[in-house]
């Protein structure tokens, strides 16, 4: 059975909590969150600035991962005196103005005939068996692992062409 989009959004299970009385604080390798006192946590990237709230999320996968909103300040990016029009293509991801072409990701097309695979081998199991929970998993991750490969390119690409330039021209 598969899910609309509007019942995907269900597959995370989400808990936010508010800032006060100083219940979130960041360690070196530890988040100290209310209920749950400190928890060992991979931090990938420090702040400065007032906490406002974290948010514990679980992806269907059984990954668990907080997100931390803090108010601070954000430098504005140099001004710099590029242009460039973009034609999204079907060759070719993108093909810009001045006559780079950008390559649609390999990698990405292996990872869709290893998830093909791995969606076979779950549908051949018993709806609700330890089997088919161990195999519903690894398709989870594959999922997970295809959507974090296109974020990470789609979020190189943007800040590579918004880096060069100022104005930025798409097709309609």
């Amino acid at each position: 059975m598969y899910k609309s989009s509007i019942e995907l959004r269900y597959l995370y299970k989400t808990y936010t909590s508010n800032f006060v009385n100083n219940n979130i604080e960041i360690k070196k390798d530890k988040i100290k969150l209310p209920k749950l006192k400190y928890v060992n946590a991979k931090i990938h990237r420090y702040f400065e600035g007032r906490v406002i709230n974290a948010t514990v999320s679980k992806t269907s996968s059984g990954k668990y991962f907080v997100s931390i909103c803090v108010e601070t300040k954000i430098e504005p990016l140099k001004k710099v005196s590029g242009n460039v029009g973009i034609d999204l293509g079907l060759c070719h991801f993108a093909i810009l103005s001045n006559g780079e072409k950008i390559e649609n990701p390999k990698y990405l097309k292996k990872s869709l005939d290893k998830l093909a695979k791995e969606q076979r081998k779950l549908s051949s199991k018993e709806k609700g068996s330890n089997n088919w929970n161990k195999q519903r998993i690894k398709v989870a991750r594959l999922h997970e692992r295809i959507s974090n490969q296109r974020l990470d390119f789609i979020h190189k690409l943007s800040k590579r062409i918004i880096s060069d330039n100022q104005v930025i021209i798409l097709e309609s």
